[in-house]
């Protein structure tokens, strides 16, 4: 299992990277770390690699994360691409529950040039 979290100044956005297994545990650790970075450079605009992840968690999992992610330090004014190649339907729930906790600005994405353009508007 991979996991990074970094800043980009150049484009002012906070990225990560998730290999292997992603579960609720990783997931957490990951969103921790997402958010120190965030607050150290005040950004809030946030690319996440999951191409290379496997999503390993159930619907209820993914609910908790969803409500979770305040407790950690993520607020509902992050926006955040996420790149994904597979599990798509799994990643839409996640999307979905986000969207009714509040977090709006949480986005899919296939294609990374794609996500960049979309993380700078």
């Amino acid at each position: 299992m991979l996991l990074i979290v970094g800043y980009e100044d150049e484009m002012d956005y906070v990225f990560g990277k998730i290999e292997g297994e992603l579960t609720k545990d990783v997931a957490s650790s990951y969103f921790s770390k997402v958010a120190k970075v965030a607050e150290e450079y005040n950004c809030y605009k946030v690319i996440t690699d999951l191409r290379d992840a496997q999503l390993i968690a159930t619907r209820k999992e993914l609910e908790i994360m969803a409500k979770e992610l305040k407790g950690v330090g993520l607020d509902s004014n992050f926006k955040r691409a996420l790149l994904i190649s597979e599990n798509i339907k799994d990643y839409k729930v996640w999307e979905n529950f986000n969207f009714h906790h509040g977090f709006k600005d949480i986005r899919l994405f296939s294609n990374e040039e794609v996500a960049l353009e979309w993380i700078k508007q």
